[in-house]
């Protein structure tokens, strides 16, 4: 299985799938598949606890949006998922010590029941 690296955080791909790194952010994405997830990495003195990451995710607290906890590897925190003009996007808000990543992943309302389950 490869993997991609970023500056905090590594992923393994899953075969077919590619990442890419760009001044913004980083980018993992299926040459044939439907949207892309991209990562965010930051990091602060100290631990980023969960009130940080509930701090970056206000605008959505605010609006009502569901949080489910989640896990990627050593990472921890929560994912929250919503459906605007048409799209579909699932964030990611996780940290581990001083680390913390935001993803996002959106694709087309349309195109969201062929995601895997994990989203």
């Amino acid at each position: 299985m490869n993997q991609f690296y970023g500056k905090n955080w590594k992923i393994d791909l899953l075969p077919d799938w590619t990442g890419e790194h760009e001044e913004e952010c980083s980018l993992v994405f299926h040459s044939e598949g439907i949207g892309a997830l991209q990562i965010s990495s930051y990091s602060k003195d100290g631990a980023v606890t969960d009130e940080d990451l509930k701090g970056l995710a206000q605008e959505h607290l605010e609006a009502g949006a569901k949080l489910i906890d989640v896990e990627a590897g050593d990472f921890k925190g929560f994912t929250l998922a919503f459906g605007v003009k048409g799209e579909f996007w699932q964030l990611w808000y996780v940290a581990n010590g001083p680390r913390a990543l935001f993803m996002t992943y959106n694709c087309d309302e349309s195109d969201r029941a062929d995601l895997p389950p994990t989203f």
